[in-house]
């Protein structure tokens, strides 16, 4: 048995090292934190005090601290009713901060030609995304690039975008899906019909019909094609995702996934054709209603002499992932609120068929069916657009910001700066007075 002077001691020295653990926890953990904590609303603050005493357009507004206004932008069932709120509190220019940076919203389209109209004659604003929106398309995507590689990418790809390049295959995709449909003895989900349509016709239109109908005869092919449609999927939801690429299990990071096993079947494809091109004698190079989009790509790679008119092969995967996205989910969209619409609207629904009928029946063909469905299509896409903004970083290149006019000054380099489309196209009293007609 200790003495009792030496056991006290050894419980004084046992709570001391108890306190010293705590301090040193405290030091290592709990005072950087607090101390990052008062450091950000600090300057918080500051930027606030600024932007209240500088000119800077838009009045101010923010949900949350640094986030501001993301989450209800970026989330699919308020980003158009967050502008229209927005705009209603606020006016047509206001303030925030989205994707961790300070952000500009306009509307209203005497506001957005304004801000057209800079962009163009300064050139100094770049294309903006989350982080893993660039990755899930890839850098060299028309769409996450800027100015002069921007135009190079878009002078290399418009031209085998031509609808009547791909006439046939459409016509075909649509007759089976309508015969589908018809078939159909129960209630069906029409939005993910929809969207399989959509992507079955874009991968069409990217393999070629004749490498698709040769896909769908092999089992071992028909596999793989089984796999793009489902991988395409995922990657696609991925896009609507928040930016979690990095943690495993979720959407971002299976859409990741996706997106390498989708690239190494293109890889494998534009190889096929690769093969195919240098085998063929150029007499010989007749099918251009049989091309796939894939061949026309290379096409334009090869025809193209000068090392900066070309397209590499990732640059072609890029750019399909992004034409891919641009062709099933916006389509299947519109689609979607045009079957909506016509459902509520028996008046409207009538009058379609009666046109296409009439026309059906016509010895001379006109457009006036075409006219009526354009009209209603492009009413459609106003109440429910498709892309509800398009948001842009304005480069700090010397020139002093994007001047929106007026009362409401210049924003300044560095900050974001977002075309807000729904909420013009659902909420501008100027240029639709009348809406339900």
């Amino acid at each position: 048995m200790l003495p009792i002077c030496l056991q006290n001691k050894i419980n004084t020295m046992h709570d001391d090292e108890g306190e010293d653990r705590i301090f040193i926890f405290l030091k290592a953990i709990c005072f950087p934190v607090i101390l990052a904590v008062a450091s950000i609303l600090l300057l918080r603050t500051n930027a606030k005090k600024q932007e209240s005493s500088s000119s800077i357009p838009g009045n101010p507004r923010g949900k949350y601290p640094l986030l501001g206004d993301t989450i209800d932008l970026l989330n699919p069932n308020t980003m158009a009713s967050y502008q229209v709120s927005s705009r209603h509190k606020h006016g047509p220019i206001w303030r925030t901060s989205v994707l961790f940076n300070k952000c500009i919203f306009v509307s209203g389209a005497e506001h957005l030609q304004q801000l057209s109209k800079q962009e163009q004659l300064h050139r100094n604003t770049t294309a903006c995304f989350p982080p893993h929106h660039r990755a899930l398309f890839g850098h060299h995507s028309v769409l996450v690039t800027s100015g002069e590689e921007h135009a190079r990418l878009r002078s290399l790809i418009n031209p085998v975008l031509q609808p009547s390049l791909y006439e046939e295959e459409i016509r075909m995709a649509v007759t089976s899906f309508v015969s589908r449909c018809k078939n159909e003895k129960d209630y069906f989900p029409l939005v993910d019909s929809f969207k399989q349509f959509t992507l079955s016709v874009a991968l069409r239109i990217v393999l070629g019909e004749y490498r698709w109908q040769e896909w769908m005869k092999s089992d071992n092919n028909n596999t793989r094609l089984v796999a793009l449609l489902d991988d395409f999927s995922i990657w696609s939801k991925g896009l609507l995702s928040p930016p979690t690429s990095f943690i495993p299990f979720t959407a971002s990071y299976y859409a990741m996934k996706a997106r390498k096993r989708i690239r190494n079947i293109l890889l494998e494809v534009i190889e096929e054709e690769k093969e195919v091109l240098n085998s063929r004698d150029e007499g010989s190079c007749n099918r251009n209603q049989k091309k796939s989009l894939i061949e026309r790509l290379l096409h334009a790679t090869t025809n193209n002499a000068a090392a900066n008119s070309s397209l590499t092969e990732e640059a072609i995967v890029d750019n399909i992932f992004t034409l891919v996205f641009a062709g099933t989910d916006t389509t299947a969209s519109v689609l979607t609120s045009a079957f909506f619409e016509l459902a509520k609207n028996d008046e409207v629904r009538e009058r379609l068929q009666a046109c296409v009928e009439k026309e059906e029946l016509a010895e001379n063909i006109n457009d006036a069916a075409d006219e009526t469905l354009r009209a209603f299509l492009s009413e459609v896409q106003r109440c429910y657009p498709a892309a509800p903004f398009t948001m842009r970083n304005i480069a700090d290149t010397g020139a002093n910001g994007i001047d929106l006019g007026g009362k409401y000054g210049r924003v300044p380099p560095r900050f974001n700066i977002t075309y807000a489309i729904a909420g013009t196209l659902l909420d501008d009293k100027i240029s639709y007075p009348n809406p339900s007609k």
